[in-house]
């Protein structure tokens, strides 16, 4: 149902028209499960500020797409805490990192989640609530997960993969 994928922006792209990154993401981005290509770009990658993209899709429906790139370890973490929010309290806000785009998550029932992303226009889903925190977690320990196994002495993710793991276990 769900396919959430998480990619790096290419340090040496310039990016100046969001109809081309999506037309062709692949000349931008780099799927972070693609190590080798990715590991080409070790000396140019800013590990304080790590340019990407998370993809949403829903049943082939896109929900984020390339055109929201942005610092996209912080807005895994943004997505954490949004997810920890809802768990807690029935609803989230927040916004993208580094740039004015809204997202939000209310409890609408005792199975459904109900994801808006505000930038400009307005993307509103119900989705499967379970299934999309589930989903969510998975694609953020890959990303955490593989940029350790990828770049272990230049960065650290623990405190963000034992949050998930808490989260988890609150909800499960």
């Amino acid at each position: 149902m769900f396919n959430i994928k998480t990619f790096i922006k290419r340090p040496s792209m310039q990016i100046d028209n969001l109809n081309e990154v999506i037309e062709n993401p692949n000349r931008y981005f780099i799927n972070i499960d693609d190590e080798i290509e990715i590991k080409k770009y070790n000396q140019y990658l800013d590990f304080d500020y790590i340019n990407g993209a998370i993809t949403i899709e829903y049943y082939n429906n896109l929900i984020m797409d390339f055109s929201l790139w942005d610092l996209v370890d912080q807005l895994w973490s943004y997505l954490i805490q949004l997810v920890e929010d809802v768990v807690q309290t029935g609803y989230g806000m927040t916004y993208f990192p580094d740039q004015p785009v809204k997202i939000e998550m209310k409890v609408v029932s005792k199975d459904l989640l109900l994801f808006a992303l505000d930038e400009g226009e307005i993307i509103r889903e119900l989705l499967p609530m379970q299934e999309f925190i589930n989903a969510l977690f998975k694609s953020a320990e890959n990303f955490y997960s593989s940029f350790i196994a990828y770049f272990e002495r230049e960065i650290d993710f623990s405190y963000e993969l034992n949050k998930i793991k808490t989260i988890q276990e609150q909800i499960n």
